[in-house]
């Protein structure tokens, strides 16, 4: 009598891998995230995000080569997130979007654990000149996708702006970096809507008259 799996079973198995590897990819993600937090960058340690994560050493190396690995797919898990909740409202037009993104930089300012994830990013890619590679070719990715908002909001308007849409992009990224650094040290020195305001009216002195 054959002993073959039923048919159909290999997939389901197979599927069944998939979820559970992903499921320990996420896992590893969140333990680091508060690793990092509580401990900073440096003093971090692969083991002790192996014990939050309820898993070991050999299978945080098998899902990250390194832990310099492990904080930049942080970083980027957060920023895809941000992407598709922001190309999501901006179908609703950019006046729709504005209190997503005032919100948004309030919990990250607000966030222990999301405002240290920041401050260690750019601390160690200042020390580190490999990290400091790896981050700014995310930095600079954050910024590509982000000028393509842009792009897509000026011609909804219809209109031409002084800077072009990297370069737009730029600023934007920046004001929203600083805003949340601003935030963190003097929450009352930024209002809630500060970053939406200062958006809307950026865009504005930004748009160039119709010639004539």
């Amino acid at each position: 009598m054959s002993s073959a799996a039923p048919e159909g079973e290999p997939p389901r198995r197979a599927g069944s891998r998939a979820a559970a590897k992903a499921r320990t990819h996420e896992n590893l993600l969140d333990a680091g995230l508060a690793v990092f937090a509580d401990r900073g960058y440096g003093a971090a340690s692969v083991e002790e995000i192996a014990r939050r994560a309820g898993v070991s050493v050999g299978s945080v190396y098998a899902h990250f080569s390194s832990k310099e690995k492990l904080f930049l797919a942080l970083i980027e898990r957060r920023a895809d997130r941000e992407f598709a909740a922001a190309e999501t409202e901006l179908a609703d037009g950019f006046d729709a979007v504005l209190p997503a993104l005032d919100r948004r930089l309030r919990e990250e300012a607000d966030s222990d654990h999301l405002a240290m994830l920041g401050a260690e990013a750019w601390l160690y890619a200042v020390r580190s000149t490999e990290f400091g590679e790896g981050l700014a070719a995310h930095q600079a990715r954050v910024q590509q996708v982000v000028a393509g908002l842009v792009a897509t909001e000026r011609e909804r308007r219809g209109v031409a702006w002084s800077l072009d849409d990297s370069e737009v992009a730029a600023v934007v990224d920046a004001l929203y970096r600083g805003l949340v650094q601003q935030r963190r040290l003097r929450p009352e020195s930024v209002a809630d809507d500060l970053f939406g305001r200062t958006l809307t009216a950026l865009l504005r002195g930004l748009e160039v008259p119709p010639p004539g």
